[in-house]
């Protein structure tokens, strides 16, 4: 998973978003490494995936060991969300952060029932489908990409957790550290 901090510049909700949460985060991706591309979905475009380096200082990752099958069933979930072409949820997005008290069967649908999905509620979905049991108690439809972070970030599975720009300078000015570190 590579989380996203907003920047100075970035649009006010996504500044918004990283100020009022637990971590400060206002995006995320599920990055599939046999593919070399993130998964996701940003405002005015549809879910799908895209090349990345993750080399933006602004990414935290977070690389979970999962089995064959947990990437497999995520991957394929992905590949349906992208062929569906589901669009951006502005609404709810912002409904995520006032969950209802009781459950809407319209607002907590799926997002290929809606049609429409925003980053954090097709991510916990993926991995929900691909039974990655550290989100399995996460509701979707109520998820902010901080909650995500936190649902993952404990988990006994992380391998690196990290800035992967830091990483990398690390690499080409410690080649010994670099190596120990993987």
């Amino acid at each position: 998973m590579a989380f996203l901090r907003p920047v100075v510049d970035d649009h006010w909700v996504n500044r918004l978003t990283g100020r009022v949460s637990r971590h400060p985060f206002c995006h995320v991706e599920l990055f599939f490494e046999s593919l070399n591309q993130a998964f996701s979905v940003i405002w005015g475009e549809t879910a799908s995936f895209r090349a990345k380096s993750l080399s933006n200082p602004n990414y935290h990752v977070l690389s979970l060991g999962v089995s064959v099958k947990e990437y497999d069933a995520c991957l394929e979930y992905c590949r349906a969300c992208s062929s569906h072409g589901l669009g951006f949820d502005n609404m709810g997005m912002w409904r995520a952060w006032f969950p209802p008290v009781v459950s809407c069967t319209f607002c907590d649908a799926s997002s290929q029932a809606k049609g429409r999905t925003f980053c954090s509620k097709v991510i916990t979905e993926a991995l929900q489908f691909g039974s990655v049991g550290e989100v399995s108690l996460l509701l979707p439809s109520a998820t902010t990409p901080s909650m995500l972070y936190e649902a993952l970030s404990g988990s006994p599975r992380i391998i690196c957790s990290g800035v992967p720009y830091k990483r990398q300078c690390i690499q080409r000015c410690a080649p010994v550290l670099a190596i120990r570190m993987v």
